[in-house]
């Protein structure tokens, strides 16, 4: 067989590295020798007795053109400086993204923004017991301890939803604290208890009591499927700080089983070596589960890199497989797990032609599956998106211009006469400086009427004080039909973490507490929202706004007519997530329904705030003018 359109697929594709970490600077004090193992300690040294160090060691001495040795490599690092051997190893490794879990903790390791000097796109992924921790170490004013409530919403809307739009997927380390056997059913009560016992520990605080790792998880992994954002999981070998037998995939069978995460996309890292054959099975068999290689390539001997691999292949679907270096601290991790993949891949798929299980062609486009394409489907990359950037690329601030003049988020209101208003932010200090602190607004804004932009008499609400508008992050929203800018509903703060006592989204939940405290009711909800579409004519020489249309009630005709408009807003609310259950005309010439269905109440009213802002938006890019004033 002539495998030259095979290896010239393998070596020419541009890798996409879909899991990997921050480099560290040259002067940090984590020894260059973990580069090339795992182990800690005492049984570092022995590291260098490895198969994969000695080859490792050969392979860069080789890039750089140096002695063979671990001290010849460290002076060419030395003298060299980390620019020039991340430039050495990036163009070697040929890599066009990189993303990087920024949660492990290195000396002097370097941020997200500055890797971009050597790769077309660097993306986030975020690790969220390492943003709880964070959380945990961080004291509440006045006094106040940590509640399993205050930590959640801590936890979710302040922090995990406001880079939610900007990340590229979420990370857990539950293997290295409690093990894979999620709970799936683990009760609030247990995870308070859970946190009551993790903050009696000294800061810096280390999670690992069980029931509240199991919450986390559930609560990213609830986050990571309603913005259908992936979600990596560590399984397999790793440091000592991990209890293997803990860290077999086949324990997430009741997070692959359960109903409420069947939308999910969990992507079981490190082909789970060496449970690698359990990882293929899961991939099999259910929809939601995808697999990495990176770390047992290079990590492993040749042969268990290319046996793991293909243990992988022997039931997973070839694109539920992608590429990773699980690249770290060092520049030369990315450029070893780089080339080793490449000759794996070509190995293993080599093989499989020879096999039978497949044609050249067909392992031509499983090698640049593997090595790029499932991840840019996977992880939804835009390179168009992108800033090929480089050290002589522009400058930040020009950057930072761009990105401010791109987008704006509205930040939306209903006052007391039930007029929506809004504060519009670019997006860029939004998620700097406004998720947190909100903007401010007069007390006056809840005192207007519906016919005067201005406090009505004796109402008490005038231009003196202040309330602080803040986001609910939970409720931000891509405009469908401005699709550069978001919109999301805000909180009135009398200041932080007190309602202000006219905040009408507080009345609500204030009303629901008491129902379900005193009288164990819930209160759901759903809005028959009807509306007149009018369009403008001119009557002599003035401009007069009459009904769209004058077909009867639940005329087909009406429909018919106005099924442009109706189409375009049922397709805006359900790229929200709010559901049409049905539209017709009513009784009234021009006016139409639109049923909304039914949630618990505090949602459904969000829902209806925004089915408002949608039809009138909508109505009007039609040159209509939507009002739901009966």
């Amino acid at each position: 067989m002539d495998w030259s359109e095979l290896r010239k697929a393998v070596e020419e594709v541009e890798l996409v590295d879909a899991h990997a970490h921050n480099l560290v600077a040259l002067d940090s004090n984590f020894p260059f020798i973990h580069a090339f193992s795992e182990a800690q300690g005492d049984a570092l040294a022995s590291s260098q007795h490895s198969l994969s160090f000695k080859r490792s060691l050969r392979d860069l001495a080789e890039l750089y053109g140096c002695d063979s040795s671990l001290q010849g490599v460290e002076e060419y690092r030395g003298v060299s400086g980390l620019e020039l051997a991340c430039s050495t190893c990036f163009k070697a490794a040929r890599i066009s993204a990189i993303l990087i879990d920024d949660g492990l903790e290195l000396d002097k390791k370097h941020d997200i923004e500055w890797h971009k000097g050597f790769t077309t796109l660097v993306g986030r992924i975020l690790r969220i017991e390492k943003v709880a921790e964070k959380i945990l170490d961080e004291d509440l004013p006045d006094g106040f301890s940590w509640t399993l409530d205050s930590f959640t919403k801590a936890f979710v809307s302040n922090n995990i939803l406001t880079v939610a739009s900007e990340i590229y997927g979420l990370k857990s380390i539950a293997a290295y604290r409690s093990g894979l056997e999620i709970n799936t059913n683990v009760t609030k009560i247990e995870a308070e208890e859970g946190l009551t016992q993790v903050l009696l520990a000294a800061k810096p605080i280390r999670i690992e009591n069980k029931n509240l790792i199991d919450y986390i998880f559930l609560q990213s992994l609830e986050v990571a499927q309603s913005y259908d954002l992936p979600m990596q999981i560590h399984t397999g070998f790793g440091d000592q700080d991990l209890d293997m037998r803990l860290s077999n995939p086949l324990h997430l069978r009741s997070i692959f089983e359960d109903k409420r995460y069947s939308k999910s996309r969990i992507v079981l890292l490190h082909a789970s070596y060496p449970f690698s054959k359990e990882a293929s099975y899961l991939a099999s068999v259910y929809p939601q589960v995808y697999l990495d290689f990176g770390l047992a390539i290079p990590k492993l001997s040749v042969h268990g890199m290319i046996s793991s691999l293909k243990e992988l292949l022997e039931l997973a679907p070839i694109n539920k497989v992608m590429f990773s270096t699980d690249g770290y601290a060092f520049p030369e991790t990315f450029y070893l797990g780089a080339k080793k993949s490449r000759e794996v891949i070509f190995s293993v798929l080599r093989d499989s032609c020879i096999d039978g299980d497949l044609s050249i062609p067909e392992a031509v486009e499983a090698a640049k599956d593997i090595l790029a394409r499932n991840a840019i489907h996977f992880y939804k990359i835009n390179f168009a998106n992108s800033v090929v950037s480089s050290h002589n690329s522009l400058p930040l601030t020009v950057i930072d211009d761009l990105e401010s003049d791109v987008s704006f988020v509205r930040i939306i209101w209903v006052d007391n006469s039930g007029q929506h208003r809004c504060r519009a932010v670019p997006r860029k200090r939004f998620n700097n400086a406004v998720t947190k602190n909100g903007v401010g607004l007069a007390f006056a804004v809840m005192g207007m009427t519906s016919f005067l932009d201005g406090p009505a008499a004796d109402c008490g609400l005038g231009a003196v004080g202040e309330t602080r508008l803040t986001p609910d992050i939970s409720t931000r929203k891509t405009i469908p039909w401005s699709k550069q800018d978001e919109m999301v509903l805000g909180d009135m703060n009398a200041k932080p973490g007190q309602a202000w006592e006219y905040c009408p989204r507080e009345a609500l939940r204030r009303a629901s507490k008491i129902l379900k405290d005193e009288f164990d009711l819930v209160m759901n909800a759903g809005f028959e929202n009807e509306f007149f579409l009018l369009k403008s004519i001119t009557r002599e020489g003035k401009e007069e706004w009459i009904p769209f249309d004058s077909s009867p009630y639940c005329s087909s005709s009406a429909f018919d007519a106005a099924s442009p408009i109706l189409r375009e807003v049922a397709s805006a609310l359900h790229s929200m997530g709010i559901p049409v259950e049905q539209v017709h005309a009513e009784a009234g010439k021009g006016q139409f329904e639109l049923v909304l269905g039914h949630t618990i109440c505090t949602k459904a009213a969000d829902n209806l705030v925004y089915t408002r802002e949608t039809v009138r938006s909508i109505a009007r890019k039609h040159g209509l003018l939507a009002t739901f004033i009966p």
